[in-house]
């Protein structure tokens, strides 16, 4: 039994259902986290999120069985392609996780936005896997805006707009982690394996994809710095007071956490391909946590003095 609910939950792909805390970006950023009625909504639409993306991962495993169950790599590491879990028992995972969605966005959070954004997750995952994950480039592009989609979802369950500045600097995030990932793979199987991996891989280059991860570093970076600015109007240090200029300092603590994380990956490729790994990492975790504190510093300080 505890065999078969690892396989169940590996079918699941639960270790990724990090990404969908980025619907909690909104209420963060938008200096609304002591508002508790929020977080109901923000609850059920996390849980609702990690159902969409379970559900893209059994739709992609079901249309890719036969392909993967002679992929020596694939036939190891997917339960479905293993024979762990028969195709019947994961089609009715599937119409389980569909259920729940659709009793979640009808009676638990009725929020059209919202609905909106958990269907263009789906779509965009289905049409990334049949069509533009063939496609160099573009399939970094696509990939890169289910990040994006996660956090309007939060924002649409609180009614928030995102900053354009912060916006970007996820989708920039989100561009930064797939191109070292699709380096990480060339590095760690070579490019004859990483091709049988994914076909995808014959249009990149090491060397190019150092390119890119060096630019999308730099305007990262760049991005970020410019939103802090902007948002706390930096640039005329008379109208600013201690509290929220003290959110300057995250900008080298920012810088320092991209830069070990391209260390890292650089000198461990595997962390490339399983980001998650990265945030067990002491550097990242200490430099995280700071940035966390003085963020929290910055936006709240005065909301918690009043």
């Amino acid at each position: 039994m505890p065999s078969k609910i690892r396989s169940i939950l590996h079918l699941l792909r639960i270790r990724q259902y990090y990404k969908n805390g980025l619907i909690f970006v909104g209420i963060f950023f938008s200096e609304r986290l002591f508002d508790f009625s929020l977080y109901f909504s923000l609850v059920i639409g996390f849980i609702l999120l990690c159902c969409s993306s379970s559900f893209n991962y059994i739709v992609n495993d079901l249309r890719d069985l036969e392909s993967d169950k002679i992929h020596i790599e694939k036939i190891r590491k997917k339960p479905l392609a293993s024979g762990e879990i028969s195709r019947t028992f994961a089609v009715i995972l599937l119409v389980l996780l569909a259920m729940i969605m659709v009793l979640g966005v009808v009676f638990v959070i009725p929020n059209l936005m919202f609905a909106l954004m958990l269907i263009t997750i789906i779509i965009t995952g289905q049409i990334y896997n049949l069509i533009f994950k063939f496609y160099a480039f573009i399939d970094i592009l696509v990939l890169s805006t289910g990040y994006l989609w996660r956090t309007l979802a939060g924002c649409a369950l609180i009614n928030e707009n995102l900053s354009a500045w912060l916006f970007l600097a996820i989708f920039e995030v989100a561009m930064f982690l797939s191109i070292a990932k699709r380096r990480g793979d060339l590095v760690f199987l070579g490019k004859d394996k990483a091709v049988e991996h994914k076909k995808v891989y014959d249009q990149y280059s090491l060397n190019l994809l150092n390119q890119f991860h060096t630019i999308i570093a730099t305007s990262l970076f760049m991005t970020y710095s410019l939103y802090l600015i902007l948002k706390f109007n930096l640039l005329e240090p008379e109208t600013v007071n201690f509290n929220e200029y003290v959110a300057i300092f995250t900008i080298p603590i920012s810088l320092y956490i991209i830069m070990r994380y391209m260390y890292l990956t650089s000198s461990k490729p595997e962390i490339a391909r399983k980001a998650e790994i990265a945030f067990f990492d002491k550097g990242i975790i200490i430099a995280g946590i700071c940035l966390a504190i003085t963020l929290f510093w910055s936006f709240y300080f005065d909301i918690l003095i009043m």
